[in-house]
């Protein structure tokens, strides 16, 4: 192998890019372990690559995008590809290295990456074992660089859509502060917002178990078109319309059987602003059915809202906080 640290660097620009076959992946695995010095670099160019991904508004190396198609989302194929918006500003990623020590005993799945989502934003990431991950705006995952062992895991905060590749030897796992979610090959969405509480997960297709972090002993096996969510401290399950949960990732805020509270933190997390509450009742919304246009933009939210729920609202034009009064 060629140790020359450009030669090195486009090595692991191949890795990212999903280009290396298994011999080259085992071959980089090893590389990586044998010196504190060669983890730095595969840091470094791991660093280096996701701010070359993050460009948008000047001219992209060959390698960064695959495909640039005007007015659409553009994506990335790669095992840190990245899925966003066509006016989406630069996604903020925090690579980070739980351990690099000198050993040749996978050393890349020991590196791992927390990818963090700006409010305002979406993207798509694929995982080292072609796992799609839809991720919603204010969230976060961490998830090894390269899959290992008998099991796949995945950390989440915030809300996802996950695609997972079928694999029953590697089952995968997504953990939130409530609940583990572990699945062999499927189609489902999670939110976890530990600050306030909140847990569900969805089953588009396929089956998953979802066990609680609080009770390990209580466990639900779910199937498609039904929902878990978190009550009381206890998981429950309910029939709903799977397709609903993942509306987000088509720029759509379902506002159907929300409570208010918890729609202004959607909005906050979709919009990219504060929403201050200045009642201490908080507003009804009537609507069993609704659905909100992220690109429509805050004051059109707002208006409709306000045909729906008694309140009324103002905007500070210096910050863009809303006020709810």
């Amino acid at each position: 192998m060629i140790r020359k640290d450009n030669d090195m660097k486009e090595q692991i620009f191949r890795y990212f890019r999903g280009e290396l076959d298994d011999a080259g992946k085992k071959a980089l695995d090893a590389w990586v372990g044998e010196s504190d010095e060669n983890a730095r670099i595969f840091r470094d160019a791991g660093i280096e690559y996701e701010m070359l991904v993050m460009q948008t508004d000047t001219e992209r190396p060959s390698y960064a995008w695959s495909k640039k198609v005007p007015g659409a989302r553009k994506r990335i194929g790669t095992a840190a590809g990245v899925f966003m918006g066509a006016a989406a500003a630069a996604l903020f990623f925090v690579l980070g290295i739980w351990a690099a020590h000198r050993s040749s005993d996978n050393a890349l799945s020991r590196e791992m990456l927390s990818v963090s989502v700006p409010c305002g934003q979406r993207l798509t990431l694929t995982l080292s074992d072609g796992t799609a991950v839809d991720l919603n705006a204010g969230s976060t995952l961490t998830y090894p660089a390269l899959f290992s062992g008998r099991e796949r895991n995945v950390a989440l905060e915030g809300e996802a859509v996950f695609h997972v590749t079928h694999n029953e030897k590697k089952p995968f796992t997504v953990s939130t502060f409530a609940a583990d979610i572990k699945v062999l090959g499927t189609d489902f969405n999670v939110f976890s917002d530990e600050e306030a509480g909140e847990f569900s997960t969805t089953l588009l297709k396929g089956k998953v178990s979802v066990t609680s972090r609080i009770d390990p002993q209580q466990s639900i096996v779910m199937v498609p078109d039904h929902m878990v969510i978190l009550s009381g401290g206890n998981l429950q399950m309910k029939e709903t319309e799977a397709s609903g949960s993942v509306l987000w990732t088509e720029g759509i805020i379902d506002i159907a059987d929300v409570g208010f509270d918890a729609l202004m933190r959607r909005m906050e997390r979709a919009y990219g602003v504060d929403i201050v509450i200045m009642r201490q009742d908080m507003p009804e919304i009537d609507c069993t059915s609704g659905q909100i246009r992220i690109s429509d933009g805050i004051d059109h939210a707002m208006r409709v809202l306000g045909l729906l729920a008694d309140f009324s609202y103002s905007k500070d034009p210096r910050t863009g906080t809303i006020y709810i009064r």
